[in-house]
């Protein structure tokens, strides 16, 4: 990854830096026209999660907004402790390279029902696991 001087990147913890998920903070960053744009939030590590070879960034409304700032859509996986469907899809589609490669072009976010019920109730969910790209803008895409 090429970083010019203007966009600082510190990445730690190997797993994550394979996600591109800057850890430490962004000093500027810099436009497609060059102008400043507003620092992307900073992420620590308590603010993502591992599934599988997927790194999640944790819950809705942080999920959102770091798709939003990086203007990609958002791969939402509604999932619950007490889900044994989702624990396999974590241990086997989670796990695909192919998968995983395809995982790369969105903001992947973890809503966990048990954490987070009013989403999940406001979202109308029947089932889990429940997989939902939404557009940068918060449009459903399908």
């Amino acid at each position: 990854m090429s970083l010019s001087i203007r966009s600082r990147w510190l990445l730690a913890d190997e797993n994550i830096c394979t996600a591109f998920i800057p850890l430490a903070g962004c000093i500027e960053t810099v436009g497609p026209d060059g102008a400043s744009m507003a620092p992307l939030t900073v992420l620590d590590a308590s603010m993502v999660t591992q599934r599988g070879a997927i790194t999640f960034v944790k819950g809705w409304e942080l999920g959102r907004k770091v798709a939003t700032e990086r203007n990609q859509p958002a791969l939402v996986f509604f999932t619950a402790h007490w889900c044994t469907y989702c624990r396999k899809m974590e241990g086997t589609t989670f796990t695909d390279p192919a998968v995983a490669q395809l995982a790369t072009q969105f903001v992947c976010v973890l809503v966990d029902a048990d954490e987070e019920p009013a989403v999940c109730q406001r979202l109308q969910l029947s089932g889990y696991p429940t997989l939902e790209i939404i557009s940068p803008a918060g449009t459903s895409l399908g």
